[in-house]
């Protein structure tokens, strides 16, 4: 297994012209345009990193998936990056909106997992929000201080991830008013589509060049932070005039790919989105590089110069610091069962210890005497596991699907008219795996 340590975590500084150091973002390089994909969705490759390496020609340092907010940390995919000793970058969307975003469990319990996962990790949290197609759009103020909030949970809990904070390139007329500041913000992103035309429909011109679409957000930020081309791609098919337009593709590929290293040497990462979106029904433009030979050459090609970069900074593995401890909001569950009869209901917890479960466990629910033959309803995150009315109210859990962190459980009890007659809660602590 490949080992990370990022330098730029604790300090990571250069040498100025003066000879004064310059401090760096965490993960930003010295020199040079790092180089990733998403690739879950190509055609060929189909998420097989080595596969879609071979094709292209070059490693490749970074790769993202999206994952929904509320959705379990995706331990294995991270994982298995890690072991390639690629870095992952994850879009993590509040595809609910704003509102269940808050400081939880859910969120502290992903933080850590995130830290546990012992990789440098690129958060690009709610991106493409100056636009009206996003459920987390429309309300600059709460976005603000719901990317704050998370923000420094990461920054507490998990010093590994590197927060990217990405508007679209347009409109760009909302992009400034979305800004969290620069205390929350490691990276600045973009992203960027050279489509030839607009939304789907023959009558909406299009095809912008993509430098004057990175310029706006490349001049005003990068400044003070490292820039990273989040997601980029142009269409070699359009789906809106039924065209396979390759040329229109190798043209705009190379006015981005050529123009970073002299007009944009602070855009420090870029990433192909090789996607189908056309077949896939996802929008109207087929982006794919391996569904194109002249555009997979091309970018070949483009990539293979020294100056974009396949790898990562790496060192040999430190000790991973021991996680912070988690308190429980509520009362935790019983380790074990009462030995006389109870006079009122009780959650307990078999095969782990509750502030400090893994794997495979039990959760037993106590009734009195009194609601004994009533329905026993178990939730886990408001989530059912099991429902019985009959003893012993046993109910198994595997906790591998689960976040680390705190979680809660509810138990109801009801009667043949499904009349809750009583209920109860506790928690426990699921820790990470080591």
């Amino acid at each position: 297994m490949v080992a990370f340590r990022i330098i730029g975590f604790l300090a990571m500084f250069s040498p100025r012209a003066d000879g004064l150091p310059i401090r760096l973002a965490p993960l930003e390089p010295t020199h040079g345009c790092y180089i990733g994909a998403y690739i879950e969705r190509d055609p060929v490759a189909r998420d097989r990193v080595q596969v879609f390496e071979n094709l292209v020609g070059k490693k490749h340092a970074t790769y993202f998936h999206y994952v929904g907010y509320g959705m379990p940390f995706p331990f294995a995919w991270v994982k298995q990056l890690r072991a390639m000793g690629r870095v992952p970058q994850i879009a993590w969307e509040p595809n609910d909106g704003l509102r269940g975003i808050a400081d939880n469990a859910y969120l502290r319990g992903w933080a850590e997992a995130a830290r546990h996962a012992e990789v440098p990790i690129f958060l690009r949290f709610a991106s493409e929000m100056n636009g009206d197609w996003q459920a987390w759009s429309g309300h600059p103020k709460d976005y603000i201080e719901k990317w704050r909030l998370v923000s420094k949970i990461m920054h507490q809990f998990a010093p590994n991830v590197v927060m990217v904070w990405c508007p679209f390139s347009i409109p760009d007329s909302t992009i400034d008013a979305y800004y969290p500041g620069d205390e929350y913000v490691d990276w600045v992103g973009v992203n960027i589509y050279s489509v030839f035309r607009h939304d789907g429909k023959a009558d909406r011109l299009a095809g912008e060049d993509p430098r004057d679409q990175l310029r706006p957000v490349y001049e005003r930020y990068s400044p003070r932070k490292p820039i990273a081309v989040c997601e980029y791609a142009a269409t070699h098919y359009c789906a809106a005039t039924k065209q396979k337009i390759t040329d229109f593709a190798l043209d705009n590929m190379r006015r981005m790919y050529e123009a970073l290293p002299a007009q944009f040497p602070k855009v420090h990462l870029i990433d192909w989105f090789s996607v189908d979106a056309s077949a896939d029904k996802l929008a109207f433009n087929d982006y794919a590089l391996t569904s194109d030979d002249r555009v997979l050459a091309l970018y070949r090609g483009l990539v293979a110069r020294d100056y974009f970069l396949d790898q990562f900074p790496t060192a040999a593995a430190e000790p991973v610091p021991p996680p912070t401890p988690i308190k429980p909001t509520m009362p935790l569950a019983a380790a074990t069962p009462s030995k006389t009869a109870v006079d009122k209901l009780g959650i307990v917890l078999l095969g782990a210890p509750p502030d400090a479960v893994r794997g495979k466990v039990q959760i037993l629910v106590e009734v009195p005497e009194a609601l004994s033959g009533a329905w026993v309803t178990v939730y886990v995150d408001m989530r059912v596991k099991g429902v019985s009315n009959m003893a012993p109210y046993s109910f198994p859990l595997d906790t591998d699907g689960l976040s680390p962190g705190e979680h809660k459980i509810r138990v109801e009890v009801a009667d043949q008219s499904d009349v809750v007659r009583d209920a109860a809660e506790a928690s426990f602590i699921l820790q990470p795996s080591s």
